[in-house]
């Protein structure tokens, strides 16, 4: 058990000792306003009950024990011990307390109060009072409780009906609330599984869309150009317009080689690695996330050299899904700013490390969200689904990365990506 469910246990069973400290002083108020036929002593056990889970939730706020298991053991004894007790003073095997014993055993199983020995303690506290009250070392002046005890073969039904309760109660109660667990459980888990497909798919069709756009764009222009060269190529020319040809043809190249990688880019890949060079990597991905409408007015600073050899080995298409989702939320939070959009992208290599790092000049995020960025699907932008980092860390991680958030002293959020270098 973490330190976060600890926490939760020891907030549960305090409450639930402040309730049973209410509730005990109350019913002793009761009993002393009105009197018979209930008996005094009653009273006076619902008063030192109500002492003794006070005492006991003193305890609990001040000195909370390290092992949660004492204090759910304790808590279910206690309750047993006042029981026994009240359940004598108010007809033994006939006295309405007895339910009071299948209350507290439910109650455990809601709080998910496991290792407990409540329904032992409750066990033996019932056969006790119905044993001392049959042989006549208990007092009995109830009239039914006298009726039944006069015959063993009703006792001992009734008294093993109720002990077959008391442990079908245990068992089913923990059964069925550990069944509804389960099943919100699963549910969460189905919907979170379906944020991350839409998102995963929504992302994945981004970057296909944007990739045929270019392609599509640029496809006719460079073909163009390619086949003017080529007639020029074929006419005759003097050395220098040769060479201005050369470079005008060497930068058409380029321009191919770059659309090349773009509809490489916006292809999913399988589930195997290879070694991605990410200087050539974010150039591709730059590329595809400039072309978009939302991109227009961003401007993007590659901090690092052009022929960065920095290299992991990752799926690519892992690799494409993460970044794009980084660096799409980087274009969302500058989208908004009245003055310059600025979106920075630096690589370094650090021992067997290589850092990605993509800051941008936004607003930033909140602390507290910040915190719980991992943890939970929350977002700050309108429509947003909230899992875009939440998919970018599982799939990073899954190719031995590691992703870190931290908001800028001049305003702004760096997202840190490591991943092991090649």
């Amino acid at each position: 058990m973490n330190d976060q469910e600890t926490a939760k246990y020891a907030r549960l069973i305090r409450t639930q000792v402040v309730l049973a400290s209410g509730i005990s002083l109350a019913a002793a108020g009761v009993i002393f306003l009105l009197g018979g036929p209930l008996p005094r002593a009653l009273g006076y056990l619902g008063l030192l009950s109500a002492a003794a889970y006070s005492c006991y939730y003193l305890v609990l706020r001040f000195y909370p024990p390290k092992d949660s298991r004492w204090s759910n053991s304790m808590m279910g004894l206690l309750a047993a011990a006042i029981l026994t007790p009240a359940v004598h003073l108010t007809g033994g095997i006939v006295s309405p307390f007895v339910f009071m014993f299948f209350s507290v055993l439910v109650s455990e199983a809601l709080y998910g109060l496991d290792e407990t020995w409540t329904l032992q303690a409750s066990l033996a506290g019932y056969l006790l009072v119905v044993a001392g009250e049959y042989s006549g070392v208990l007092a009995s002046s109830n009239p039914w409780a006298l009726e039944i005890y006069a015959s063993l073969p009703v006792t001992a039904l009734i008294a093993g009906i109720t002990t077959a309760y008391l442990v079908l109660t245990r068992l089913t109660s923990r059964l069925i609330l550990a069944n509804l667990r389960k099943k919100v459980t699963q549910e969460a888990a189905d919907k979170d599984a379906l944020l991350r497909k839409f998102s995963e798919l929504n992302s994945t069709a981004q970057i296909g869309v944007l990739a045929h756009r270019i392609a599509h764009d640029l496809r006719g222009p460079i073909a163009s150009v390619s086949g003017y060269l080529e007639m020029e190529g074929l006419r005759k020319k003097s050395p220098e317009e040769l060479a201005d040809l050369k470079s005008v043809s060497e930068t058409v190249e380029a321009m191919v080689e770059s659309l090349h990688g773009i509809t490489r880019f916006g292809k999913p890949g399988g589930p195997s690695t290879e070694r991605i060079v990410l200087a050539e990597f974010l150039r591709d991905l730059l590329a595809i996330v400039t072309f978009s409408p939302q991109a227009r007015w961003v401007k993007f600073s590659p901090g690092y050299r052009p022929g960065e050899p920095a290299a992991t080995v990752a799926s690519r298409a892992d690799l494409q899904q993460a970044f794009f989702n980084i660096v799409k939320n980087a274009v969302e939070a500058v989208s908004d700013n009245p003055d310059a959009k600025t979106v920075e992208i630096g690589i370094e290599v650090k021992d067997k490390e290589v850092l990605v790092s993509v800051s941008d000049n936004g607003p930033g995020v909140p602390e507290e969200i910040l915190r719980a960025a991992f943890r939970k699907s929350i977002t700050t932008k309108k429509g947003g689904t909230g899992v875009g980092l939440i998919i970018a860390r599982d799939l990073l991680v899954r190719n031995g990365g590691d992703i870190k958030l931290r908001n800028r002293e001049g305003g702004g959020l760096t997202v840190a990506v490591s991943l092991r270098a090649a």
